[in-house]
């Protein structure tokens, strides 16, 4: 037996497979700890998309193995995206490394626990994720987890490294689906389901033969969740019938998460995606028709190459048309092996700087009349279970369906001295806005 130490880093995609390889671990009879002063070994889950995440990566990466100078039986495995892209330079660059598995083949975890690091080198194959019966609850919130639906993408887009990485698109079965989310459900007591994947929108056009995600959702709606949200949708042609499907249905988040990376049709097609600010604000018009109080989230590439001041004055205009609820916004990350890498006219960082700083400041004040919008409300809240301290007073945190954990703001309420909210849900009337992304509000009753 082994005292095991996570570190999972990256997008929820990558806390499911990182709480997937715990699980394994945990099953071959070592222990997981909570500190990595106590581990035996440590695995770091890393994310390779962009040089953001990279850096993140390889800081914890270097920041683990230093503590071989004071533990030197102390073994470091790396796993995960950054992994599958980078193998050999890690190797050479970071040799205090110990194994390394890659996004392909998590199932040889039990191997690099074991094995020295040249026995497993070879990239595994792209087996599709199938639910064996556990995952092990480490990077889950108390009352939600995230559910994997396919892996790999089947799009160009021309920025984007993820195919390269995680291969083609690879729908799990609307069976082995119900099959995790019912354990999720009974052993986890679950209420909220997010699901993911690279590309919601497309689940089930590999396996199926067309777009499946309205079959999937119309089977969970069934089970006893009481929201379930979905992240990473696609502009097409399925986002309209999701919203149709909200509106008729209370379990299913009143909630769109669309990255849509421009609204400049021409660096759109650049980017080898669909659209233009047209054919996107049509779509925007038709979600609220159906789902008028639905929040839209989605996100922009500033500084993709070729763009010029034309086309960041119409991502502005965009903006201010579309009034979205919540934007990121990303510097353009020049990958490697992805064709926008090879092409020219790149913007110059301070250049693509200044675009996003003016464009935040045009989206701070949407975001603010749009969470103003929400006083004077009684919202069902999720209790996450995480408490602040506010001065002299504490405060709980929740979330109404409006909110994704992690990526959005929240709904924060004073509490009584001793008070400790304990049920997995609450009303609560919002009294005001908490600039820039949070609400407050009063517990009217569990």
């Amino acid at each position: 037996m082994m005292r095991v130490y996570f570190d999972a880093l990256g997008c929820p995609k990558a806390l499911v497979d990182a709480e997937k390889i715990a699980s394994i671990v945990q099953n071959a009879e070592n222990e997981i700890v909570l500190s990595p002063a106590e581990a035996e070994v440590i695995i770091i889950n890393t994310c390779g998309f962009i040089e953001t995440a990279k850096q993140e990566s390889i800081n914890s990466i270097l920041e683990y193995t230093e503590m071989k100078k004071d533990n030197p039986g102390l073994k470091v495995i790396v796993s995960g995206c950054l992994t599958e892209r980078y193998r050999n330079e890690l190797w050479k660059s970071i040799p205090e490394i110990d194994s390394m598995i890659g996004a392909r083949d998590i199932g040889k975890i039990l191997d690099a626990l074991t094995l020295k690091s040249e026995d497993i080198l070879d990239k595994g194959d792209y087996r599709e994720y199938e639910f064996d019966g556990a995952r092990t609850p480490l990077f889950s919130g108390s009352q939600y987890a995230y559910l994997k639906i396919s892996e790999g993408c089947a799009r160009q887009c021309a920025f984007c490294a993820i195919p390269s990485i995680r291969g083609p698109l690879r729908s799990r079965s609307i069976e082995d689906i119900l099959k995790e989310a019912k354990f999720l459900r009974d052993e986890w007591d679950v209420r909220e389901l997010i699901l993911v994947s690279e590309d919601t929108s497309a689940y089930g056009q590999d396996r199926y033969g067309k777009k499946s995600i309205i079959t999937l959702l119309e089977k969970l709606i069934e089970m006893d969740f009481d929201w379930i949200r979905l992240l990473y949708l696609f502009p097409d042609e399925i986002v309209s019938e999701i919203a149709a499907m909200m509106s008729i249905s209370d379990k299913i988040c009143r909630y769109i998460d669309i990255p849509l990376q421009h609204a400049s049709g021409r660096i759109l097609r650049a980017m080898n995606r669909p659209g233009d600010a047209d054919t996107y604000l049509s779509m925007i018009d038709g979600i609220r028709a159906k789902v008028p109080d639905a929040a839209i989230r989605t996100a922009f590439i500033v500084g993709f190459p070729g763009e010029d001041e034309s086309d960041h004055a119409a991502l502005a205009e965009f903006l201010k048309q579309a009034r979205f609820d919540r934007v990121g916004f990303f510097e353009y990350s020049d990958e490697e092996g992805t064709p926008a890498h090879e092409m020219t006219g790149k913007v110059p960082v301070m250049v693509v700087r200044r675009r996003i700083e003016e464009l935040s400041r045009i989206q701070e004040g949407i975001s603010a009349e749009r969470l103003a919008g929400r006083v004077g409300m009684r919202l069902k809240c999720i209790n996450d279970g995480t408490m602040m301290e506010r001065g002299d007073a504490m405060t709980a945190v929740f979330r109404s369906q409006y909110e994704a954990p992690e990526i959005d703001g929240s709904i924060v309420a004073v509490i009584g001295a001793g008070d400790v909210p304990d049920e997995p849900f609450y009303q609560v009337r919002i009294t005001k806005v908490l600039p820039p992304h949070d609400l407050e509000g009063v517990i009217i009753e569990p």
